[in-house]
């Protein structure tokens, strides 16, 4: 098997586990359990970033796809995939930072509070968390696709 098609599929499996974490964490939050849900959120943020220092290095050694040997309608998925990762990206960056913002806030410790559920870095945080988890499960979806053309040429 190709260096880069066991790298893929170890970064399809930490997409996997990313998108659990995920579910697992807005499940959490809408049960009250604040602190599942950060604990899940960082995890999961942790390894977006061990995928994307990974990523780095597999360029730096492996090298990178030659799409010019992937089809047409392979290059597009491949296109569209990318799309759903940065939008994972920004919208998990932007969550974030409304989750710093607010971490004086005392329901994100754990501690009821008479504060607004609908002040404007929740909702924001709330947004950004759930375009973040739609580019993950999209970017699932479509990784899935490109790995099965990877293992399709190799």
């Amino acid at each position: 098997m190709d260096g880069k098609l066991i790298y893929w599929t170890a970064a399809f499996a930490n997409m996997l586990l990313i998108l659990g974490l995920a579910s697992v964490g807005v499940r959490g939050v809408r049960r009250g359990q604040v602190l599942l849900h950060r604990r899940c959120m960082l995890l999961a943020s942790g390894l977006v970033v061990g995928f994307l220092v990974s990523y780095l290095l597999k360029v730096a050694f492996l090298g990178r796809e030659e799409l010019e040997r992937w089809g047409a309608a392979s290059v597009i998925v491949l296109r569209v995939h990318e799309l759903c990762v940065f939008t994972m990206l920004l919208g998990g960056a932007i969550a974030g930072s409304r989750a710093f913002a607010m971490r004086r806030d005392p329901i994100v410790r754990g501690t009821p509070t008479t504060l607004p559920r609908n002040s404007g870095l929740r909702v924001w945080h709330r947004r950004a968390g759930w375009t973040a988890v739609t580019g993950a499960l999209l970017g699932v979806v479509t990784a899935a696709l490109v790995l099965a053309g990877m293992y399709g040429r190799a």
